[in-house]
C-alpha cells in the first residue's frame, strides 16, 4: 500500500468508526503522520490538526479544513491579446511535454500558437519538442544546440506579430544554480523589449510525486524569477499534493494547471476540490467556484 493509499484508508476507516465523534489522541497522532506522508510539511500538518481540533475535532471537518487551506483557483491570463508564457523547471519534471499539451489546448481553441524551443542546452530538447508539435496547427521556432536562447525568442516574437500565444520551452534549470536562473531572467527581459507586459505567465512545472523537493525548487526559483503559477505533473501516479499547501502559505503562488497522463489532452485547470478529494480518496470533483 502506497503512502497516499494509506492516507485514504485511514480517512475512510476513521469516518466509518468516528462519524460525528471526537478524534482520540491516537487518531490525532495518526492523522498528523498521514498528513506528513501526504507531503504536508510538519509545520503545516500541525497547523491543520489544530484547526481540525478547534472546529470540532472530528473527521467531518477534515475536508472542510483542507479545502479552506488549499490554494484557490486562479485562471491563466487572458489570451485575447498576445501573450507570452514561459515554462520553467528542472529537468525531468515534464516541462517540454507540458508545453506540447498547452499548445494542443490552445490550438483546439483556435488560437494562433507559436511554440518557441528556447532550450538549447539539452541535446534532444529541440527534436523532442518539434516532434511533439509538428502535427499540430502551430508554428515552431527553434535553434541549434548551444545557440542563444534570447535570439530564438526575439526571432519568434519579431516574425509572428499576429500570434495569440507564445509558449516558450526554457532549458531545464538546476534550481540551486544561480547562473542558470540569472540566464532565465535575461530571457524574460527579451520579451519586455516588445512589451513591458511580457511575459504574461511564468509557469513553474513541478513533479507532483517529488513532495518536499518540489517545495524546495519553488523556494529557489522564486528568488530570481517572477513566477505566476504552478503546473503539477504526474498527478496520475503516486502524487500526494501536500506540498502545494506550503508553497501557497509561504509564497502565495497559485496552482494553475494539473497534468495527469501522457496524452496531449491529459491536462486540466487546477481545482482545489479535486486535489482535496484526491488526498482523501474521494471520487467527488467539484468545480472551480
Amino acid at each position: 500500500m502506497g503512502l497516499l493509499d494509506g492516507f485514504k484508508a485511514f480517512f475512510h476507516q476513521t469516518v466509518l468508526k468516528m462519524q460525528g465523534k471526537a478524534l482520540t489522541p491516537e487518531q490525532e497522532e495518526e492523522l498528523l503522520s498521514k498528513l506528513i506522508m501526504a507531503d504536508f510539511s510538519l509545520k503545516k500538518a500541525q497547523a491543520l490538526l489544530e484547526q481540525i481540533k478547534e472546529k470540532g475535532n472530528n473527521v467531518d471537518v477534515i475536508r472542510e479544513v483542507l479545502l479552506s487551506e488549499a490554494p484557490p483557483f486562479e485562471p491563466l491570463r487572458d489570451t485575447s491579446v498576445p501573450s507570452v508564457f514561459f515554462i520553467i523547471g528542472v529537468n525531468g519534471v515534464g516541462k517540454t511535454t507540458t508545453v506540447a499539451k498547452l499548445a494542443h489546448m490552445y490550438a483546439k481553441q483556435g488560437k494562433n500558437v507559436v511554440v518557441v524551443g528556447a532550450d538549447t542546452f539539452r541535446a534532444a530538447a529541440q527534436d523532442q519538442l518539434s516532434t511533439l508539435v509538428n502535427r499540430m496547427p502551430v508554428t515552431y521556432v527553434g535553434g541549434e544546440r548551444g545557440s542563444d536562447s534570447g535570439s530564438i525568442l526575439y526571432k519568434a516574437l519579431l516574425e509572428n506579430p499576429q500570434a495569440s500565444v507564445f509558449l516558450v520551452d526554457t532549458a531545464g534549470r538546476i534550481h540551486t544554480s544561480r547562473a542558470l536562473i540569472d540566464e532565465l531572467s535575461k530571457l524574460i527581459k527579451v520579451g519586455k523589449k516588445f512589451s513591458e507586459e511580457f511575459p504574461q505567465e511564468v509557469l513553474l512545472v513541478l513533479d507532483g510525486t517529488q513532495g518536499i523537493q518540489g517545495y524546495r525548487q519553488a523556494m529557489s526559483f522564486v528568488q530570481g524569477t517572477p513566477i505566476t503559477g504552478l503546473v503539477l505533473t504526474k498527478m496520475d501516479s503516486t502524487a500526494k499534493g501536500g506540498m502545494i499547501f506550503s508553497i501557497w502559505d509561504e509564497l502565495k503562488i497559485p496552482v494553475k494547471l494539473v497534468c495527469f497522463g501522457q496524452q496531449l489532452d491529459d491536462i486540466d485547470f487546477y481545482s482545489p476540490q479535486r486535489v482535496v478529494d484526491a488526498i482523501l480518496g474521494n471520487n467527488g470533483g467539484g468545480n472551480n467556484d
